[in-house]
């Protein structure tokens, strides 16, 4: 049985004749933008889409009908990408994707009757599912709605000093963000209210109020059935609460703060709901454990006493799937961990955990770098795995740089040689060990010799070097611990998945730094990356203590997510190139004749098509599927007719978008602050990317490197720590080394690197190590080996060790 495909040619595939064989495990790898996602998403995963509709007699053209002459021997395909899986639902957990918490619900409601009617002569309260599922409106805490956390105002962050007089604080609840001339009446009104009950005067400091006072004058709210000769009075945090109500929280982090609901605890439930329990725990109990431990106990309780072969049933089933979490390495997350917070590995590795519970055959499954985030000793059992989704009948074909994936390979596919237009060819086909022997691939060569690029700076790390330490740590599992970060290094932080590494790292260092380089800082801007979850990093352990931090003149967070990821930003948008660029087509003579502005260059603004609204694709739904014909009107081309009949170079602004990052900065090499910007994207082996590319099509490792070239454009000057989080994510060995030289080049230049990082590649070439475990959750959170690569390599406790170069 065979996959034969005839002249594939999508974007720079060069008609591509092959011949893949079924039922196996077969691994597609090669550099970044060699072909392999066009030809493994865009054309297989596509025309077996199209496939299926037909079947239901749906007609639909997924791809263009030149993008391949002929595919044969297509099944249904399911595939599974880091960009396309995720769930931005808060409300979706882990324990509802994998239906495990719905199996749960129906257990407790069983145990709720069995216990009513144990204790009931009469007909006792109904138990159903719904009660014990947060999602549900039976279910959910009255108090959160079920998320089990409650969001406030931060009021100490807002009202003014203590010693400002209580007219002052009122009027500045009442005119905060904006002062309304018809509210004045009425707020000196309420005050006078507030003055007469409390017999003091408008002018006394807030610092000098009786206690009672202070309260009513902080939280006071009348009651609506109040009788007249009561206090008719708001309290200045309920005036703020309620004018923050209108306006965007999400863009003034620090006005709020989250804290555990007091009526559920954090358990998301109503009290019906928690008073029922087994084995001494109750529903929410069990979904804040961590699937490990959760398995234990269930097995515990299977065993304990007698059940209906209904429980015997479900217990399986919960345990069955609690079993393929721990296969593809996310024991360590619990059911309430919410889908948004996952990395883009987590969540496809959720999916994968979704299909080898399922058990059917004859699919082809197609994952995009499956052990993104996990450790070396973690990869065994998600192997293992694709060849248990083999046996039972399927194709399984991964998109991976790892190693130890391409070793394990029934069969081989290697695109290039390079990227972009040089790429396009599948340069080897068959076993491992033809691979290792194949000279045209550039991977091969790698995974022959791991060479490493030469340091341009002195790498010694000792007792004298300046540091960066964190003190008394213990932000969730973390067991306060001690870190000592060298600086003017490379330091790489390594681990199990859920060891520790993020609450080290992005839940303590980082909200630790940026409080102290705002306050070295004052009222100056600090260079903080942007981020969608800013404020989450608030949340760090109060115990913890930073030291060093004068030895830092500031911090660039580059992590995998792209804040706003709208449809319609694209790479030239997110650089900041596309403003020169619409400015230079607006100076062109046939532009300035029709009166065009730097708007009418912008297809979201005055210059887009009006039918697809800049967009270039017309969207159609079918049910989860999403497909795109180009628009009739424009044809693709995003912009107005008239719009594009201006020229620059020969070029419209069309055909800007459509130039990759290496052409357009060939293109526009006389135009300092653009050429400079894509010159180091192309430092960076990202040359391949369109500058039109929408944002929402790139890796989490492309989305890291975009953001890297960003900043590094800005040329910060001073001191600076680089944190990156797993940079090599969607990286080949020949991109990876192209990463280190630019990492390189930081330390050279007197800046900081800290990588969060599994990759042994990586972490060999890395001046100092910190390594946290032993395990993953309670646990983790030590820190078990620390040194230079070579000293790891002789630490017992070390689990990357064996690993390194």
């Amino acid at each position: 049985m065979h996959i034969e495909v005839y002249n594939a040619k999508l974007h720079n595939l060069k008609n591509i004749t092959t011949t893949i064989p079924k039922h196996r495990f077969i691994v597609v790898t090669g550099v970044s933008g060699s072909g392999k996602s066009s030809f493994i998403f865009d054309t297989l995963h596509h025309e077996g889409q199209r496939i299926y509709l037909e079947a239901l007699g749906i007609a639909h053209d997924v791809l263009h009908y030149d993008s391949f002459d002929m595919i044969q021997g297509l099944s249904p395909t399911i595939a599974a990408q880091q960009r396309t899986v995720s769930n931005l639902n808060p409300r979706s957990v882990v324990g509802s994707v994998t239906r495990i918490l719905n199996l749960l619900a129906i257990i407790y409601a069983q145990e709720g009757q069995r216990a009513g009617k144990e204790i009931a002569s009469h007909q006792p309260d109904e138990f159903v599912p719904g009660l014990f599922m947060f999602n549900s409106p039976h279910g959910s805490c009255p108090a959160c709605g079920g998320r089990g956390s409650v969001v406030e105002v931060n009021v100490e962050k807002i009202l003014p000093s203590e010693r400002e007089t209580i007219e002052r604080w009122h009027q500045f609840a009442y005119q905060f963000p904006h002062a309304k001339k018809e509210e004045k009446e009425y707020v000196y009104k309420r005050l006078d209210n507030f003055s007469k009950h409390f017999q003091v005067s408008a002018d006394t400091p807030f610092a000098e109020l009786p206690p009672e006072a202070k309260e009513a004058f902080l939280h006071y709210r009348p009651k609506r059935t109040q009788s007249k000769g009561h206090l008719i009075f708001y309290g200045v945090t309920v005036v703020i609460e309620e004018k923050l109500k209108k306006i965007n929280l999400q863009q003034f982090p620090d006005l709020q703060t989250t804290r555990p609901c007091t009526r559920c605890q954090g358990f998301r439930l109503g009290p019906k709901a928690l008073s029922i329990t087994i084995g001494d725990k109750h529903i929410g109990q069990l979904c804040q454990m961590n699937v490990s431990d959760l398995a234990a106990f269930l097995r515990h309780y299977q065993t304990a006493r007698p059940h209906t072969p209904f429980i015997a049933h479900l217990l399986g089933e919960i345990l069955r799937k609690l079993d393929c979490l721990e296969t593809v390495g996310l024991s360590y997350l619990n059911l309430y961990r919410e889908i948004p917070t996952l990395s883009g590995g987590e969540t496809q590795r959720l999916h994968i955990m979704s299909h080898l519970s399922a058990k059917v055959d004859s699919i082809i499954y197609i994952f995009d770098e499956p052990t993104a985030g996990l450790h070396e000793k973690e990869k065994e059992k998600i192997i293992e795995s694709f060849h248990r989704l083999k046996q039972q009948g399927n194709t399984v074909i991964v998109v991976e740089h790892d190693e130890s994936v391409i070793k394990h390979a029934d069969y081989i596919m290697d695109f290039g040689p390079l990227a972009g237009q040089l790429g396009g060819s599948i340069v080897y086909q068959g076993s491992y060990a033809g691979f290792l022997q194949s000279r045209e691939s550039i991977t091969a060569q790698y995974l022959r010799k791991k060479k490493h690029p030469p340091k341009e700076y002195a790498s010694g790390v000792d007792a004298s070097a300046p540091k960066l330490s964190i003190c008394n740590a213990r932000t969730n599992n973390l067991k306060n611990i001690d870190v000592a970060l060298p600086l003017r290094a490379i330091v790489g932080i390594s681990g199990l998945s859920g060891s520790g590494k993020s609450s080290l790292v992005i839940d303590t260092l980082i909200p630790k730094l940026q409080a102290a380089l705002k306050a070295k800082a004052g009222k100056q801007k600090q260079l903080l990356e942007e981020e969608e979850h800013d404020s989450d990093y608030a949340h760090a352990h109060a115990d913890a203590r930073l030291e060093g931090a004068e030895n830092v003149d500031g911090c660039i967070v580059v992590t995998q997510k792209l804040a706003r990821r709208h449809e319609n930003s694209c790479v030239a948008t997110f650089l900041g190139v596309w403003d020169h660029i619409r400015q230079l087509f607006a100076a062109q003579e046939e532009a300035i004749a029709r009166q065009f502005t730097r708007s009418s260059f912008s297809f979201n603004s005055t210059g887009s098509c009006p039918i697809c609204n800049g967009n270039g694709q017309i969207k159609r739904w079918l049910g989860q599927l999403t497909f795109s014909d180009p628009c009739p009107a424009c044809r693709g081309k995003r912009f107005k007719q008239e719009v594009i009949q201006v020229r620059y170079k020969e070029r419209t602004i069309s055909d800007i978008l459509e130039m990759s990052i290496s052409e357009a900065h060939a293109f526009f090499s006389d135009h300092a602050k653009i050429s400079k910007m894509l010159g180091t994207i192309e430092e960076l082996g990202m040359g391949y990317i369109l500058i039109g590319q929408s944002l929402t099509t790139l890796s989490g490792g492309e989305a890291q490197r975009l953001k890297l070239a960003r900043e590094l454009g800005k040329s910060s000057k001073g001191s600076f720590l680089y944190i990156l989080d797993e940079p090599t994510v969607g990286l080949s060995y020949y991109d990876t080394e192209k990463l280190l030289v630019i990492l390189g080049k930081l330390i050279a230049s007197g800046h900081s690197v800290l990588l969060i990082e599994h990759d042994p590649y990586v972490l060999s070439y890395c001046d100092y190590l910190i390594e946290l475990g032993p395990g993953a959750g309670h646990k983790g959170g030590e820190v078990i080996a620390k040194g230079t690569p070579e000293e790891i390599k002789q630490s017992p406790r070390s689990m990357i060790a064996p690993f390194l170069d």
